[in-house]
C-alpha cells in the first residue's frame, strides 16, 4: 500500500486521470480504432493507391461488382464502376471533418452562454433561457435544413447549421453546472480574494465540467453523422461527393435489385467508428471526473 501511494505522491490531477483512463483496456482499443479513423481521413487527402481515382473514375465494364469476390474490390463497385470501400474511406474524412467542425462552432457557445446564464442569473439568465427555449422548441433538423436552403449547400454550412442547433442541450447542463458551483466555498473564497468574474468562470469552474463538454462532443458526432445521412437522403447533402450519407441515400435505389454495396460499406465504417467513440467517450468523461481523482 505505501509503495503504491509514493507511485502516485505529486502527480497531478491530469497525470492521474490519464493513469485511471491507460488502465482501460477496452479504452485504449477504441482509441486504436478512433486514430485508425483519424489516419484513413489523411490518407484520403492523397492519391495513394490509386484511391482518388478507385473513388471518382467510372468503369462501366465493372458496374456492381458483388463484395469480396474480387482481391481489388473488397467491398464492391457501384452503379459507375467506382470502388465502394475507397469512397467509404474519402467518407471518413468528410464524418470527421462535419464532426469537429460542428464541436469547434458548439462547444464555445454552449460554454460561454451557459456560464453566464448560470453565473450572473439575473435578466442574463433570462434572455439566454429565452433563446435556448426557441431554439429548443424548434425540430433541429428543420433549422439545419433552413439554414442549408439559404446559405447554400457546403459541408461548411452543414457544420455551422449543426453547431447552431446543438449548443443547447450542454449549454443547460453547464447552466445548471454553474448555478452550484457559485455558491461553492472555493468561488466564495476567490470572490473575496478579489479575483475576476472571468478568471473565476474559467479558471475555477469550467474545468469542473470538462467531462460534460466531453461526453457532449462525443455524442454531437454520432447526431451529426446521423443527422448527415438523414439531410443526404432528402436531397441537401452536396450531390456528388462521396460521403457516408450520400452512399447509404444511393443505396436506396439499388438495394431492391440485390446490389447493396453502397449499404454496406458505409454502415460497417459508422458502426464501428460511433461504437469505439462512444465507448472510449465514456471512459474518458470517467477518467477526467473530479469527483474521482482519488480513486484508482
Amino acid at each position: 500500500m505505501a509503495d503504491t501511494a509514493n507511485k502516485y505522491k505529486g502527480k497531478t490531477p491530469f497525470q492521474l486521470s490519464l493513469m485511471r483512463l491507460g488502465r482501460n483496456r477496452g479504452a485504449m482499443l477504441c482509441l486504436a480504432v478512433v486514430v485508425l479513423y483519424i489516419l484513413m481521413a489523411f490518407v484520403s487527402f492523397s492519391d495513394w493507391g490509386g484511391l482518388q481515382g478507385k473513388a471518382h473514375d467510372f468503369d462501366l465494364d465493372h458496374r456492381f461488382v458483388k463484395p469480396f469476390t474480387d482481391p481489388s474490390h473488397i467491398f464492391g463497385t457501384d452503379s459507375f464502376g467506382r470502388d465502394v470501400f475507397a469512397r467509404a474511406v474519402i467518407g471518413t474524412r468528410i464524418a470527421l471533418f462535419l464532426g469537429f467542425t460542428t464541436g469547434l462552432i458548439m462547444i464555445p457557445l454552449a460554454i460561454v452562454l451557459g456560464a453566464l446564464s448560470g453565473y450572473y442569473g439575473g435578466w442574463v439568465d433570462d434572455i439566454i433561457i429565452y433563446v435556448m427555449t426557441v431554439i429548443y422548441s424548434i425540430p433541429g433538423l428543420l433549422i439545419i435544413m433552413s439554414l442549408v436552403q439559404v446559405m447554400g449547400a457546403s459541408f461548411l454550412v452543414i457544420a455551422f447549421a449543426f453547431g447552431v442547433t446543438g449548443w443547447v442541450g450542454l449549454g443547460r447542463v453547464i447552466r445548471g453546472a454553474f448555478i452550484q458551483a457559485r455558491e461553492y466555498e472555493y468561488v466564495l473564497a476567490a470572490k473575496n480574494l478579489g479575483a475576476s468574474d472571468g478568471r473565476i468562470i474559467f479558471r475555477h469552474i469550467v474545468p469542473n465540467v470538462t467531462h460534460f463538454v466531453i461526453v457532449r462532443f462525443v455524442l454531437n458526432f454520432v447526431s451529426v453523422i446521423k443527422s448527415e445521412v438523414t439531410l443526404a437522403y432528402v436531397g441537401l447533402s452536396i450531390i456528388g461527393v462521396p460521403s457516408w450519407g450520400n452512399m447509404i441515400d444511393l443505396s436506396k435505389t439499388e438495394i431492391m435489385a440485390g446490389n447493396w454495396q453502397n449499404m454496406l460499406a458505409p454502415t460497417v465504417f459508422m458502426f464501428l467508428f460511433l461504437v469505439a467513440l462512444n465507448i472510449f467517450g465514456d471512459a474518458l468523461r470517467d477518467a477526467l471526473d473530479p469527483k474521482l481523482k482519488n480513486v484508482l
